[in-house]
């Protein structure tokens, strides 16, 4: 008997895989078995639907969120262990009504991957409406996504109303303020900005969810990012007399706009990481107790995210209270004392039948006895947290960041850093291969954040989570999936669902990529990044690629400077524009001898000799695959340039970006040597001005001499110091092409 089901198994498999394309489902079903015909749908598809919630041992469903789908010309019927699974199944019924009235004749057996499939929305930056998070509801459920974050408290608004503290919502939740442009920015709006939500609201979102079987998990931040809650309560403070500081190129309007403040403290008009925390006081865990005591009363969620990231230790460092209090509970240092802290909230949250949450800082120090880990800094905090045996939820930034640049077009708006392509998204394991398979069983599922700093309204909120959060929702749900061709046709499918539901999306599908191949007398450029199905089209002239522009067919030969504009053609339109600005100079295509720290991902995706590639970074983005990074580590290059050279001029760029822990290098300096042995410094420059942020070139006149070896070295700011975002951590040195003339 085991013999024949596993050949009807091997049957039912290769018939999936058949018509596989035919589905139009996100995400995709694990075991599909496509028949001749269609159910027509009259009325509805639950007209003549058979629902059946099986609970037996011998059920055909044994996943409680599983279900078992049968469609034949006459009938549906479902099968599920339980209404989670029968409500799941009728998403995929809806989908499949969405791209036609006839749904085809087909056999669906389907379980989530992970438990925990979820989105992050933050709302503290920029405050988002209710009707807004309940469109997100609606496309998640039909997903079958079953978890929203919300990022309820921040530095720049306290976003839920606590009736114990009223000043939390009348003094917390406005900001004087909000930075322009990109950080440090160019000035402050200079008007308030502000909203919060009510109890009797979220009570109500709550219930909208869990009908759409969603659990909304809140998010109170602690101890970190807490201005708004000490602007409205000083004494939650370590220095409760003393008025905010404000970190440098900041801004404060509050007074001349009659901002309700408190004692001189504000809430934060820009972005960043911010000294003064919450102290470890009797008076702040009574609070906090409070304040969870009226969460836990409006959110039943089992999780309570206490946040835990991004807290500097430098008020607790010259606290005398803090010092004392380490001493007297025999706690080690500043790290133990964010362990104290996380581990007394912790106790709390477990004593009202709770479990907390926090990001992967709350290790350290130790880590609290029962918490799940949201791995956000890459994957080693949550390898670590599983190692241990807790729970881990999967986030990384480079895989999960979802307020990251989508695309390369210079047209979209302005992004907080980092580049995460559909690809990149839909690519993401969230098992770590450093994992055994028992410790993967620590791994409970996977989560897209979408955090708001330049996210200043619903339309683009949901410009930057769509597509990418279908990625999400496939990598949470399905185990096998059946690779990005055909994701992306399903996503346009998809694209008339969205908007329909009056929600915006990107079209951005593919990642267009453009390298180079030294040759001699210049490079060979190619284009790639998607599939043969779609076709590029490009030109030289700077201007955006259309329809009716050169077709790529293979490697385009660049002798001099040039600006390639590329893109791909969808449903007759151009999309994913991709741009290079070409410099064919001396050191393009040298041979590079050594390098003796290697850049770092994910800004090194044009390699180890990205700069000698003939290939200018953008302006305006870190994150275009050209600028090359290190973190805390210097760059030391060495080329040969094959043979005795006249020089006349190196020149490079930095980024200067503080707000994204991007400083400028202390030092740059060029040394020249005839035979690669001994080398003697022709350029020297340091003490740069660092009060103006954006692009740097460093370029050095080197009197006219042969040279055939060049060493380049940049010296970084190893730590970055206080008062800037990131204080503690290493820096990250940005560096563009290096041109030799």
């Amino acid at each position: 008997m085991k013999k024949h089901r596993s050949i009807l198994f091997l049957i039912f498999l290769t018939l999936a895989q058949k018509t596989i394309a035919q589905l139009p489902i996100i995400p995709y079903p694990n075991k599909v078995l496509q028949g001749k015909g269609f159910y027509t749908v009259t009325t509805s598809a639950t007209k003549e639907a058979v629902i059946v919630i099986d609970t037996s041992a011998g059920s055909v469903v044994t996943s409680p969120e599983g279900y078992y789908l049968t469609v034949t010309p006459k009938q549906i019927k479902v099968v599920a262990k339980t209404k989670v699974g029968a409500f799941y199944a009728m998403q995929t019924l809806l989908q499949l009504e969405a791209a036609s009235k006839k749904i085809p004749v087909i056999t669906i057996e389907d379980a989530p991957a992970f438990g925990y499939r979820g989105l992050m929305l933050d709302v503290g930056r920029h405050f988002m409406p209710i009707g807004f998070i309940k469109q997100l509801l609606d496309v998640m459920a039909m997903q079958k996504m079953n978890n929203l974050h919300l990022h309820l408290t921040e530095d720049q608004g306290w976003r839920i109303e606590i009736k114990k503290y009223p000043k939390l919502t009348s003094v917390g939740s406005v900001r004087g303020g909000t930075l322009i442009g990109k950080y440090p920015g160019s000035g402050n709006t200079n008007a308030a900005y502000g909203g919060f939500y009510t109890q009797a609201q979220l009570k109500e979102l709550v219930a909208y969810a869990a009908a759409k079987h969603i659990n909304i998990i809140p998010e109170i931040e602690m101890p970190g990012h807490a201005s708004a809650a000490i602007a409205a309560y000083p004494e939650l403070s370590c220095f409760p007399n003393e008025p905010t500081q404000l970190t440098k190129n900041m801004y404060a309007t509050a007074t001349e706009n009659k901002i309700k403040t408190v004692g001189g403290k504000i809430v934060q008009e820009t972005w960043g990481v911010f000294d003064d925390v919450f102290a470890p006081s009797e008076y702040t865990f009574n609070f906090i107790e409070n304040v969870l005591d009226e969460v836990m009363d409006i959110f039943p969620s089992s999780y309570i995210h206490i946040g835990g990231d991004e807290c500097p230790k430098t008020a607790w460092k010259r606290s005398s209270y803090c010092q004392n209090l380490m001493k007297e509970k025999g706690i080690a240092n500043e790290h133990a004392l964010q362990s104290y802290f996380i581990q007394r909230v912790e106790k709390y949250v477990n004593s009202k039948g709770r479990k907390i949450i926090g990001w992967d800082e709350i290790l350290e120090g130790g880590l609290a006895p029962n918490a799940t880990v949201m791995s956000w800094q890459g994957e080693e905090g949550g390898i670590t947290a599983a190692k241990e045996h807790h729970d881990v939820i999967m986030t990384p930034q480079g895989s999960c960041y979802l307020n990251f640049y989508q695309s390369s077009d210079p047209r979209d708006s302005i992004a907080f850093g980092g580049f995460l392509p559909l690809e990149a998204v839909y690519s993401y394991n969230p098992v770590p291969a450093a994992l055994t398979a028992e410790e993967a069983t620590y791994i409970k599922g996977v989560q897209g954040n979408l955090w708001t700093e330049y996210i200043a309204n619903k339309d683009l909120a949901s410009f930057m989570l769509f597509p990418r959060a279908m990625a999400i929702a496939e990598n949470g749900w399905t185990k096998t999936k059946t690779g990005f061709d055909h994701f992306t046709n399903r996503v346009t499918k998809w694209q008339p669902i969205l908007k329909q539901k009056g929600l915006h999306f990107s079209d951005h599908l593919y990642n267009v990529q453009i390298t180079s191949k030294p040759i001699a007398g210049g490079i060979n450029v190619s284009i790639g990044g998607i599939s043969k199905a779609h076709k590029i089209v490009y030109n030289t002239n700077g201007k955006l690629p259309s329809v009716n522009d050169q077709i790529y067919t293979g490697p385009i030969t660049i002798t001099g400077d040039a600006n390639l504009q590329a893109g791909v053609i969808v449903n007759n339109k151009i999309t994913d524009v991709a741009s290079a600005a070409f410099s064919i100079n001396k050191a393009t295509g040298a041979k590079l001898i050594s390098l003796v720290h290697v850049p770092k991902a994910p800004y090194n995706k044009s390699g180890n000799t990205g700069f000698i590639n003939g290939i200018l970074a953008n302006d305006a983005r870190f994150s275009d695959g050209e600028w090359l990074a290190w973190e805390g580590k210097s760059i030391d290059a060495t080329l040969d340039l094959g043979a005795a050279t006249k020089i006349t001029q190196i020149a490079t760029r930095f980024i200067n970006s503080r707000g994204s822990w991007i400083h400028l290098p202390t030092s740059v300096e060029v040394l020249g040597s005839e035979d690669g042995k001994t080398f003697t410094r022709i350029g020297l420059q340091q003490n740069f001005d660092t009060s103006k942020e954006g692009n740097l070139t460093v370029s050095f006149s080197i009197p006219s001499t042969s040279i055939r070896y060049i060493q380049l070295i940049a010296h970084p700011v190893a730590i970055i110091p206080a008062g800037f975002a990131g204080a503690g951590n290493p820096s990250w040195l940005f560096m563009d092409e290096l041109i030799i003339k």
